[in-house]
């Protein structure tokens, strides 16, 4: 019988012809035009264009010089890039020198008549020209300081760019604008940590905890949302100045009575030590508060701490977390209770890695809100050390108008980190949006 089975698998198998040849031939499927999924595509595309054209406008007027934006040109005439590497000595002779001896730079052959007929110009050193003239010319400087690395290897270079995006390194150095950057990651790191962790604990809390009073007290507490921003920001702002004035003045006088200026000699510094060590005197206004010369002043007004303590909570956060909890089945609850796990263990091993995707749309949200956020700072700060980068796209309004290439290159930079944020976490977001809310 195996043997038989075995001849006939060793058989090729065989077909009837005379089927194949009687069998239909096989048709097309017809095209079937559907005038409404053409009309809806349409709109779609209609719609994708208009959406996206003041974004291509942004970045063609940042690469565009003043020429061509006021003849209203949609493509750049200059060229995009190109860099002469040059010396310092270079950079601080003035321009009538380079005349007299005729040797005026290739990079500045375009401009030479303009350079020949005004002798202010002419004053002028080459660093000099290039920070005043709005023609689409920028100093880059690339320094590596690092001790560890200059043992080895050390880059001092300087470098002259001609072309459209020249406007960005011009922009990053306008006005303080790289620190606006800067001061903008920090705010918004910190936002981002502390509300986390917040609206983590909160949410789990409202979610899975049974406590006296939870429905109602959620209710209240919800209810903040239909709070308009603007409704609450000068009463935030004067609890942030009372705040501020207790720790800088009554606090520091204080201290003596309260026998914390013995505690803090002995703490504050072997902590100083340590913070200067890793070069973080200056991060977050350390130095200041561990200091042993005088009292501990803990600034809020033109500090981290107004623009970051007031925004702990989020109510939105907690909601959209409480709601992704709510739907984590209780059998696993009751199996971590069987394994000892407490109320933390449970959250952090079991809910948290079920809960990324809301988390990572939490950390967007924030990130999307602290990064835009103008009101609430211009109110908290007096000067230029812990303004943010949306504050420092006014820097380029001056009283003759404003460097529209100039502050277009700023509005790309702006929102470079908010693009490659979402990219990053695009998937998580989705699904955290999509899935909240939904039982099963």
């Amino acid at each position: 019988m195996a043997s038989t089975t075995e001849t006939a698998r060793k058989q090729p198998a065989t077909y009837d012809t005379r089927a194949l040849a009687a069998a239909p031939p096989s048709r097309r499927q017809p095209i079937v035009f559907n005038p409404f999924r053409a009309l809806v595509y349409l709109v779609l595309t209609l719609g994708a264009i208009l959406f996206v054209m003041p974004f291509l406008w942004m970045v063609s007027t940042s690469l565009q010089d003043t020429g061509d934006i006021i003849r209203g040109r949609f493509i750049p005439s200059q060229q995009f890039l190109s860099a002469t590497k040059v010396t310092e000595a270079d950079l601080n002779r003035t321009l009538q020198s380079y005349l007299d001896a005729d040797e005026l730079p290739a990079y500045l052959e375009n401009v030479r008549s303009q350079i020949e007929s005004s002798q202010r110009q002419r004053s002028l050193t080459v660093r000099d020209y290039l920070r005043t003239q709005r023609i689409g010319y920028a100093e880059l400087q690339i320094n590596i300081d690092l001790p560890i690395i200059n043992r080895f290897w050390s880059v001092n270079n300087y470098y002259v760019l001609v072309g459209g995006a020249a406007n960005y390194v011009e922009a990053w150095d306008e006005s303080n604008f790289s620190q606006f950057f800067f001061n903008s990651v920090q705010i918004a790191a910190l936002t981002i940590f502390a509300q986390t962790v917040t609206s983590i604990l909160a949410a789990y809390a409202f979610a899975r905890i049974d406590f006296p009073g939870r429905g109602l007290l959620f209710s209240i507490f919800l209810a903040t949302i239909f709070i308009p921003t603007m409704v609450v920001l000068i009463p935030n702002r004067n609890t942030v100045t009372n705040i501020h004035r207790f720790f800088s003045e009554e606090f520091p006088a204080k201290q003596d009575d309260w026998g914390i200026t013995d505690v803090r000699e002995a703490v504050a510094g072997p902590l100083y030590d340590l913070v200067d060590a890793v070069g973080l005197e200056n991060f977050l206004g350390l130095g200041d508060a561990l200091t042993v010369d005088g009292p501990i002043v803990w600034k809020w007004m033109d500090s981290w701490p107004a623009l970051v303590i007031p925004f702990l909570a989020s109510t939105f956060s907690i909601f959209l977390l409480r709601q992704f909890f709510m739907q984590i089945p209780e059998d696993l609850w009751d199996a971590a209770r069987i394994d000892g796990a407490g109320h933390l263990r449970f959250l952090f091993q079991i809910v948290l890695p079920i809960s990324r995707a809301a988390v990572v749309t939490t950390i967007i949200f924030t990130f999307i809100g602290t990064w835009n956020a103008l009101e609430w700072p211009l109110l908290v700060t007096f000067s230029d050390s812990w303004r943010p980068i949306s504050y420092g796209l006014y820097a380029f309004q001056t009283e003759a108008g404003s460097d529209l290439n100039l502050l277009m290159a700023a509005s790309v930079i702006t929102l470079v980190p908010v693009i490659i944020v979402y990219l990053i976490a695009q998937r998580q977001f989705t699904e955290g949006i999509a899935t909240t809310g939904l039982k099963g």
